[in-house]
């Protein structure tokens, strides 16, 4: 569920015996929704609402970049066309990077990768994310399903932690929709949003055309993805469900642990809590409070099977042992 391996999987797709069935498109329209240069233009052609956003390629050089941006205003955010970029069959990760005033604009775009790769800068929005969950079959969305992130690692906007099911707010769904309708997009599909406050609605962040972290809460909640995307593959009717648990919280633990850690050992002005509130102790109690929550069911630990829980525990104890 990464997209390294789904990309390695449509690269490769004519390796593979003609009875393995891989329900998703072909590896031109997977990269169209991935490319975040390719997406973002093609959500100013459709009216889709997102961040004030600039295209590297627009401009001669770097500098000539960042002088536009500053005009936007800040803070703003450097973001790479692609997190994992394929190059001569090796990936290459970037991550994104904020800047708060001209100087560290500067010094973001001439850092490796984004002195040489294609980029973007994004006024910066700070506000809970919102995502998106669809199945389609060429383009007709089959099932929906909605979650807002709660807590995020780091802090201020990341891997959900803590997420609920909501109902899909309807200019995010229909942005999605639009999206997935436009490209043609076979399989399922994660559209992510930040809810601006300042406009009160939703603004386009990426979209992941593949299955994503938090999918033990769509299952939970009713919407089970996996084994709808297995009918699709058969070409067996599908029928999503029309209504599904709403409220419903899951948690990932360790990620959530990695969460209350940064709140604790961060100062209030660091950059990875940009946006969040709230004192450290009722970060503390919201943390041993929720493992007593009817509402939130875990990500990982199952008592049935604590395998993958002790395996993950483990690898967590050695990283951070590691690291000093």
């Amino acid at each position: 569920m990464t997209d390294m391996t789904v990309n390695e999987i449509l690269l490769n797709r004519h390796l593979f015996p003609e009875n393995v069935l891989i329900p998703f498109s072909d590896h031109s329209r997977y990269d169209a929704l991935s490319d975040k240069e390719n997406l973002f233009r093609q959500a100013k052609k459709l009216a889709i609402p997102m961040p004030e956003t600039l295209f590297s390629s627009d401009f001669s050089s770097r500098d000539a970049l960042a002088s536009e941006a500053v005009r936007m205003g800040f803070p703003l955010v450097v973001k790479a066309a692609y997190s994992r970029a394929r190059s001569s069959g090796e990936y290459v990760a970037s991550s994104v990077i904020y800047a708060n005033d001209p100087d560290e604009l500067r010094t973001a775009l001439w850092k490796a990768p984004f002195d040489k790769v294609r980029c973007l800068v994004q006024k910066r929005i700070q506000g809970p994310g919102v995502g998106i969950f669809l199945l389609a079959q060429h383009g007709d969305v089959l099932a929906r399903f909605a979650h807002r992130r709660i807590r995020e690692k780091p802090p201020s906007g990341g891997v959900s932690v803590l997420c609920e099911s909501i109902r899909p707010p309807a200019e995010a769904l229909s942005a999605a929709t639009q999206l997935i309708s436009f490209n043609g997009w076979h399989g399922v599909a994660m559209i992510e949003f930040k809810w601006d406050g300042a406009e009160n609605r939703p603004k386009l962040i990426e979209v992941n055309a593949r299955f994503w972290g938090s999918l033990n809460l769509a299952i939970r909640a009713g919407v089970d993805f996996p084994f709808l995307l297995y009918q699709l593959a058969l070409g067996e009717r599908i029928e999503g469900p029309i209504e599904y648990r709403i409220g419903l919280k899951s948690r990932w633990e360790l990620g959530d642990l990695d969460h209350l850690l940064i709140r604790l050992k961060r100062d209030p002005g660091h950059p990875s809590l940009a946006g969040t509130r709230g004192r450290k102790w009722d970060a503390i109690s919201d943390f041993f409070t929720d493992f007593f929550r009817s509402s939130v069911v875990h990500e990982v630990f199952d008592s049935g099977d604590p395998g993958p829980f002790l395996f993950e525990a483990k690898e967590y104890v050695r990283n951070l042992v590691s690291r000093g």
